[in-house]
């Protein structure tokens, strides 16, 4: 039987370029796919290892979910803003009763909607 010819020695790759292709997949590694995916590149043009689509991937990605979580703040601060607090008020389908403004429900205060007359403990 004949060896294969087209081996992959992974002992080539830049250990970077790998770390910062992998962090790059979360989110929160974002920052941390950015940083090494530099590094990585730094590194790669002095040195004959192989892993810079791996860098350049992690780099791209890395700036993709900083910009993504960046843009999502913004539009939850806008939300915030236009609705007030409402929008942290809501829970479980209901509103939270301790963000319900009773004063200008007449009679006695209403139970909660977890929490009705029937569902009291002693």
């Amino acid at each position: 039987m004949s060896e294969p010819t087209n081996k992959f020695n992974f002992n080539e790759l830049n250990t970077l370029a790998v770390i910062s292709l992998a962090s790059a997949v979360s989110l929160f590694g974002a920052p941390a796919a950015v940083i090494t995916g530099h590094v990585a590149l730094q590194q790669l043009k002095s040195s004959g290892q192989k892993g810079r689509w791996m860098a350049l991937v992690g780099v791209v990605l890395g700036y993709l979910g900083i910009a993504s979580a960046i843009l999502f703040t913004i539009i939850a601060a806008i939300l915030r803003f236009r609705y007030g607090h409402d929008y942290d008020c809501m829970y479980m389908g209901g509103y939270d009763p301790m963000c319900y403004d009773y004063r200008d429900t007449p009679g006695p205060m209403p139970y909660p909607t977890i929490m009705g007359p029937d569902n009291m403990r002693d």
